[in-house]
This record gives C-alpha cells, sequence and structure tokens, in this order.
C-alpha cells in the first residue's frame, strides 16, 4: 500500500503517512521538503518521524537552505549539506582515530609496558627474573609511568642517588643501566621508538671495582662443607662441586646427568657466562660424590630446586653455615664478603698456590681472557714477595749502620 499525503503547517514541508507502521500511538511520517535554488524547483526527503525527524526540524532545514540561496552563500541543495555533514563526520572520525593510536603509541612507550612486553619475549633468558627485581626495586618507582620520550638523563641519576643512598653496590647500580638499555633497544628494533637512549652518559665516569677478593684457605673450606653437610645434603654437593672445579653456581644448576661421564671423568658445561660450551675434569671427590648419588634421567637435572625446575640461587643454608662459622664477622667491605662465588676464587687460588699456570687456571674456570684470570696472579706471586725481601733486607742493613756503639770512635 502506498503512503498517504499529509498536510503540514508549514508551506514547503511536506508530509506522508506509513500505511500501516506506526510510531507511538499515529503512523509513522515521512517528511520532505520543497523549495528552488538558482537551477530549478526541488523536492528532497528528509526522513522519518521514527528517525527524529519533525515538522518543526524539516522547516528548520528548510529555511537554512532558503536563506542560502538568497543570499549565495553556503549549501544550495540538501545534497550539499548532507555530502558537507558526511565529509565533517569523517573528518573528525579520522581525527578520532588518529588521536586513539597517538593515545595507544603513548600507552605502548611507558616504561613498565614495554618493560612487560620485553619480558614476555625474553622468558629464556636466565637472568629475567634478576631483571624483574630490579625493575620493581628500583626503575619502576622513578621512570614506571614514564614514556621512553620522556626518559632523562636526571631520571636515571636519581635512581642511582638512590640506590647508592641504599647501600647497593657500584655493579648493582651498573646493572640498572644495563636493562634500562636493554629496553631502549628492545623499542627500537620493534619500531616503538625512534629517539635517543638516555643511558649514553649514566654512569660514565663512574669506575667500578666489584671483584670479589675473598677465598678460603683449606682449613676454612673443610669447616664450611662440614657445616654445610650437616644441614643439608644437597647444598653440601653443590659447594663440593664448586670448590673441586671452579664451576659458578649458574653452571652448576644447569647441570643435567647426561653431562656428567663417570668413565672418562668430564663434566660439560653448556650455555656458561661466557656462552662458549666447556669441558673440564672431575677430580676423584667429584667423582666418588656423583658415583654416591641416584642418577636419573639423562634429561633429568642433577640439582633439581623443590619444584622440580633450575636453581635460581644457592640454598639459605650456605648463608647460614657462613653466619656461624663467623667468616663475615666485621666485614663490611662487600668484596671482601664470602659468599658462594667465594668458592670458585677459592678453587683458583688453591691451583695459582699449587703452581698451576694462569692461561692452565683460564681454561679450567672458562675465561675467554687472560685478563680475567690475572686477578689471582696476586694470589702467590712470588716475584713480588723476593722484591719486598730485598728491600726488608736493605733497610735492615741501613738501619745497623747507623748504629753507634759507646765508647767508639766516628
Amino acid at each position: 500500500m502506498a503512503a498517504t499525503r499529509h498536510t503540514t503547517k508549514t508551506a514547503g514541508v511536506r508530509c506522508k503517512l506509513h500505511p500501516t507502521r506506526r510510531h507511538g500511538v499515529n503512523f509513522d511520517k515521512y517528511f520532505s521538503i520543497r523549495y528552488r535554488n538558482s537551477e530549478c524547483a526541488k523536492e528532497e526527503g528528509l526522513g522519518w518521524s521514527s528517525e527524529g525527524w519533525t515538522e518543526k526540524k524539516a522547516a528548520a532545514v528548510l529555511a537554512e537552505l532558503k536563506a542560502n540561496v538568497t543570499t549565495g552563500t553556503g549549501h544550495q541543495s540538501l545534497k550539499e549539506k548532507r555530502k558537507t555533514e558526511e565529509d565533517l563526520r569523517n573528518l573528525l572520525g579520522r581525527q578520532e582515530n588518529i588521536a586513539a593510536e597517538e593515545k595507544e603509541k603513548e600507552v605502548q612507550l611507558i616504561f613498565d609496558n614495554i618493560f612487560t612486553r620485553y619480558c614476555k619475549t625474553s622468558t629464556h633468558k636466565k637472568s629475567l627474573e634478576t631483571e624483574v627485581g630490579y625493575c620493581k626495586n628500583w626503575i619502576s618507582p622513578v621512570i614506571g609511568q614514564k614514556r621512553l620520550d620522556q626518559i632523562t638523563l636526571f631520571d636515571l641519576e636519581r635512581i642511582r642517588a638512590k640506590m647508592a643512598k641504599a647501600g647497593k653496590a657500584a655493579r648493582s647500580i651498573q646493572y640498572i643501566k644495563s636493562i634500562v638499555r636493554q629496553i631502549f633497544h628492545f623499542s627500537v628494533k620493534h619500531k616503538l621508538y625512534s629517539g635517543d637512549v638516555p643511558t649514553r652518559h649514566f654512569l660514565e665516569q663512574q669506575k667500578i671495582d666489584n671483584k670479589r677478593q675473598r677465598y678460603l684457605s683449606p682449613e676454612e673450606s673443610a669447616a664450611l662443607l662440614d657445616d654445610i653437610k650437616n644441614h643439608s645434603l644437597t647444598t653440601y654437593r653443590i659447594s663440593l662441586s664448586s670448590l673441586n672445579s671452579g664451576m659458578r653456581f649458574s653452571e652448576i644448576a644447569g647441570l643435567k646427568w647426561q653431562h656428567i661421564n663417570i668413565a672418562t671423568g668430564n663434566i660439560l658445561i653448556t650455555d656458561p657466562k661466557n656462552g662458549e660450551t666447556r669441558t673440564t675434569h672431575m677430580t676423584k671427590t667429584l667423582i666418588n660424590m656423583f658415583q654416591e648419588m641416584k642418577p636419573g634421567s639423562p634429561g633429568d637435572l642433577v640439582f633439581p630446586a623443590t619444584n622440580g625446575k633450575q636453581m635460581v640461587r644457592i640454598s639459605k643454608v650456605f648463608r647460614e653455615s657462613v653466619n656461624r662459622l663467623g667468616f663475615n664477622d666485621g666485614v663490611t667491605d662487600r668484596r671482601l664478603r664470602l659468599c658462594f662465588h667465594s668458592l670458585r676464587h677459592s678453587c683458583a687460588s688453591t691451583l695459582v698456590n699449587s703452581g698451576v699456570a694462569l692461561t692452565v687456571i683460564g681454561k679450567i674456570l672458562g675465561h675467554k681472557a687472560i685478563v680475567s684470570t690475572a686477578r689471582y696472579s696476586h694470589v702467590n706471586d712470588s716475584s713480588v714477595k723476593d722484591a719486598m725481601a730485598i728491600l726488608d733486607q736493605k733497610q735492615v742493613r741501613q738501619t745497623e749502620n747507623k748504629v753507634v756503639r759507646i765508647g767508639s770512635k766516628r
């Protein structure tokens, strides 16, 4: 059925009633306007009352078009008006999209958000748990909610000052620089950021001497092992492994039974700190220790954590034994405090004192450069001792020559 025309009170506004469709209690109305522009008479539809059109609203549109025709400005037809309004909506839509994209970029550039993304792609890193701890405790409180382009050298200096005030080691502060730099490089690699890296001049004047100097005498080693063994057999075996091979804790924690070859007396050390897989020879003490243990499947860890995964740090049993024996009593310089890594140094010092060449010790410890092994040269440097003995002899002679006996003539 065709819509029936309905008269309106406004000249030029036309209305048709829908034959069946209702809007409220009345039939739905379709409004249109009729007017003449510079070209011809036009009749253009507006819309249904169910869509929000009313006679008053239609009259306002008609009046606007007539005024534009009279003055020769603005929209000369409803089609032009609608085209302009559509263009405006599209422009506003594009602007909103651009604003949304910019906001999303800002959110993506926030340090904590990028760090979270970095963590998701770095689950293979052994140091990830440590990096998360540093970020949570020191980095995020200062720059966590800042965009990368807002982070300055001053922000990093604030982190340094806080850590220094808390008594953190220079190496720990240096680690902050490494983490922040990694996040910036990660962002550049994934095309999230293309600006400067503020770590470029951070800590450039700081000289770091964080090398552990403490090592155990054979008597101290024996006392420590005995005390540890009384409280934890696993911790004892891990400690014994380091003292007898110079392996780092991470290398021992990563050992699997397929890496232990009792027949040849070798241990294969994979994924070490320097990235180069190496083989170390076992002492008789280590061979006996591994023979006493019940081996697992080739792919099983030799020293798994209680949750079955790889250990990330030595058991607190080690620290408790050190404290009971008083090895760190009164020691404030962290380089001289005994920690698990000191067992690796103790192994090296024992070899040096036994006359083993530094190049050989470097191979045992897995050093890439001899300069890393040279730190142990002071342990038994006979040339220095001989030189000091000569100096001592010279001083004694000079003193004797100056002695004047009573009654003697000068």
